[in-house]
This record gives C-alpha cells, sequence and structure tokens, in this order.
C-alpha cells in the first residue's frame, strides 16, 4: 500500500465520523447495508501531461470507499466516503507535484411520496483534494501547485408529478470553495437554482422546459460577482424498443458585475473593475441504439458555459460516441472516440480514442484493461491564466501526443447486507 494510504484512511475516519454524526437517533432502527471497495490503477503513458517535449511516466493510484446505506418503506439514506493516492514516476512526471491526494464524504436524505417520481432530498457533501490533482482532473492542466481545494456544498430538492403527464422538479445547491493555504487560489461561492417542467406527448415522448439560475461570488480584489441565466427547451422520445434520444437546447447569458475581463467567451482583460454581457447557446443531447441483444452504441454531445472547479469560466463544446459490447457474463468490451474543445482566453481542441476490455475472474472482483490515444491541438490566443481567479486554463499551446495503457483491479465487499 502507498505511504500515503494512512494518511487517506484517518481522513476517511474523521469523514465518516461527520456522515455519521448527521444520522437521526432513530436511524440505528433502519434497515442497514454497507458496502466497501477498494480499486489499485497502473498506468504507463509516453507523455502523461501532453507536454510539447514528450517523456514517458508511471502512474499509481489507489482508491478505497465505503457506502453505508438505510432503508425505511418511505426514505432512504445514504453516506458515502472515499479517498485515493496518486504518484507519479519517471522523467515525465519531472516538474509537477508528484503525488496528489483526494478525499471526502457525502451524506444524502430521501423521502419518498406515493409513487416512485415524488421524493423530496437533502445532501452534504465535502471534498478536499490536491490543487494540482483538481487542475488536471478538470482542465488537464499540469500545474506544480501544492496545498489543497476544499469545496464544501448543501443541496435539496424535489420531484412531484402533478398528474398522469405532468411532472416538475426543483434543485438548488451552494457550493463554497476554498484553499488550503489561502494564498493557494482565489476562494469563491457558486449558488445555484433550477426549475423544471416535463409534460409527457404520449407513453413514449415528452417535453419540458427548464430556467436555472447561477451565481458566482468571487472573493478577488474587485469582489467580482457572475450571474448566468440558462433557459431550454427539450424532448425525450422513444422512437422504437431499440433507439431512443433526449436532447435540450438554449441560451446561456451572462452578466458580469466588477469584473476584469467581459466574459468567459472572449473580452479584454482590465485593471480596472467593470461590468458586461454576454449571449451564447448551450445544448446537449444523447442518442442511445441497442443494436444487438448485447450492444449498445451512445452518442453524446452538448455545449456548456460555467464555471470550473476552481471557478475559472469555461465554454466546453464535446462530442463522444462509444460502443459498449457484453461479450458474456463475464466478459465486456467498450470502444470510445471523443472530441472536445475547452475555451477560456485561449482555446484548444482535444481528441481521443479508447478501447476497454472487462473481466469478472470471480464475484467481487473486477479487472480492465485500457489503451487509449490522446492528441491536444496547438491552442489559438494569448490569454493562458484566467483573469478572474489567477489559475492556468491550459497546460500547453502547441500539439501533443500520448499513448496510455492502464490497468485497473478492484475488490468489492458487501459486509452488510440489507435484511439483517
Amino acid at each position: 500500500m502507498h505511504p500515503g494510504a494512512g494518511f487517506i484512511v484517518k481522513r476517511i475516519a474523521i469523514a465518516a465520523s461527520i456522515s455519521f454524526g448527521l444520522v437521526p437517533a432513530t436511524a440505528f432502527a433502519w434497515d442497514w447495508s454497507l458496502r466497501t471497495s477498494e480499486s489499485q490503477t497502473v498506468e504507463l503513458n509516453s507523455n502523461q501531461f501532453l507536454r510539447s517535449s514528450p517523456a514517458g511516466s508511471l502512474g499509481s493510484y489507489s482508491t478505497i470507499t465505503g457506502t453505508a446505506e438505510a432503508l425505511t418503506p418511505t426514505s432512504k439514506l445514504i453516506l458515502n466516503g472515499d479517498g485515493s493516492y496518486r504518484k507519479y514516476f519517471g522523467p515525465g512526471a519531472e516538474g509537477i507535484a508528484t503525488e496528489a491526494l483526494s478525499y471526502g464524504a457525502r451524506a444524502n436524505y430521501q423521502q419518498f411520496g406515493k409513487n416512485n417520481y415524488d421524493r423530496e432530498f437533502v445532501e452534504a457533501v465535502w471534498r478536499q483534494q490536491s490543487t494540482s490533482l483538481a487542475l488536471l482532473n478538470d482542465l488537464g492542466v499540469v500545474s506544480p501547485a501544492s496545498g489543497f481545494l476544499n469545496r464544501i456544498t448543501g443541496a435539496g430538492g424535489l420531484d412531484r408529478a402533478l398528474n398522469a403527464r405532468d411532472s416538475i422538479s426543483l434543485f438548488a445547491t451552494s457550493t463554497r470553495t476554498y484553499y488550503e493555504p489561502s494564498s493557494g487560489g482565489t476562494a469563491f461561492t457558486d449558488t445555484l437554482g433550477r426549475g423544471s417542467w416535463r409534460h409527457g406527448v404520449s407513453s413514449t415522448t415528452g417535453v419540458s422546459l427548464s430556467s436555472e439560475a447561477e451565481l458566482l461570488a468571487y472573493d478577488n480584489a474587485f469582489s467580482t460577482k457572475v450571474s448566468i441565466f440558462r433557459n431550454q427547451v427539450g424532448i425525450d422520445t422513444a422512437l422504437s424498443p431499440l433507439l431512443s434520444f433526449r436532447g435540450n437546447i438554449g441560451a446561456a447569458y451572462l452578466v458580469t458585475d466588477r469584473g476584469v475581463s467581459t466574459s468567459a467567451i472572449g473580452g479584454v482583460s482590465s485593471t480596472a473593475p467593470i461590468g458586461s454581457t454576454s449571449l451564447d447557446w448551450i445544448a446537449d443531447a444523447i442518442l442511445t441504439y441497442k443494436f444487438m441483444k448485447t450492444a449498445t452504441l451512445s452518442v453524446i454531445a452538448s455545449q456548456s458555459v460555467g464555471p470550473s472547479i476552481v471557478g475559472s469560466l469555461i465554454k466546453r463544446d464535446t462530442v463522444t460516441a462509444s460502443v459498449n459490447y457484453l461479450v458474456n457474463s463475464r466478459e465486456s468490451l467498450t470502444i470510445s472516440a471523443s472530441g472536445n474543445r475547452q475555451m477560456a482566453g485561449a482555446t484548444t481542441d482535444f481528441a481521443s480514442i479508447s478501447a476497454t476490455y472487462g473481466y469478472t475472474p470471480i464475484r467481487d472482483v473486477s479487472l480492465q484493461f485500457t489503451y487509449r490515444y490522446q492528441h491536444r491541438f496547438a491552442s489559438t490566443g494569448t490569454t493562458i491564466f484566467d483573469p478572474l481567479t489567477g489559475t492556468p486554463t491550459v497546460s500547453g499551446t502547441g500539439p501533443a501526443d500520448s499513448h496510455s495503457v492502464l490497468f485497473v483491479a478492484t475488490h468489492s465487499f458487501l459486509v452488510l447486507p440489507h435484511g439483517n
């Protein structure tokens, strides 16, 4: 086990104590279950961080998770804890943070109504991870940053069936992001509220409307505030027993108050606080086709505008196609290809293909073997640091390629089944 694993276990124990402290006293009479998992990944990569001068590296990643679930006839309580440790070796890891930690806890309580659709829920989440890992996972940016990024989230919502054809959903959440030490980045608060309505046109087709408001408040020198308003119309339909489609399209309207740049989509920097507005379209769609009894094709496309994990405003365009084939009860094969564009001052395009073979030799043990090729095209634009947060938005401006082979072994264990 890695030397950071003991630290992770300690952090998970603290997180679990906090989560269990949220459990009402009567919850211990509920029907409990407990499941844990351990996962180990080894990755050999020709250019792990997509540098213009490639060099090979070896990555080793360890993850531990635990999930407790309590049930009653009308409610459910879920408590999660997890921790992971990453370590990089070799010449390709020179000049970066070669160790990274991530851990967190989540408590979710749901109360159900007269049918499966009606429910109310509340949720609390705490997560801490290495700042360098947060930038790498979300933006693909390599950074020697030290310290940790912390996120505390509270959320709640409800789903209601108004009648046989109409249903509504309401959701609200707020996340506070801050750094240890505080000099590690710009703290900010992200608060979002969403309402949606769906009308069933027929037994296989529905139309929907959604409206969303998001407020980003930054602890920078200008106390910048960014409001994002998103409105969309959507449709979901089962075109046949084998083919289904869901899609939404609409607009995102950004309003910046006391900002240092006009928007995530573009603009010039300023040394004095300025206000600005911008408008762009957003959309998401997924097409699923079960072309064989054991094979499914999925095509997903989206365009979004919003904050990254560190608060930098970013526009993302993504297209992914994948085929999942169940060879038999123990084996599976997944082949996927994707392309995406990130726009945050500089515009960078990425493309990747991968193939994954999954094998379950015995119950509760799974193995995965993956080959993945990634390509980063040359970036356009000159802004490589986000003006709002001061964080880097691109890892490099030139083209780069990488080839990687991953091996993942996971062991899941049901400690306590329901009914005991």
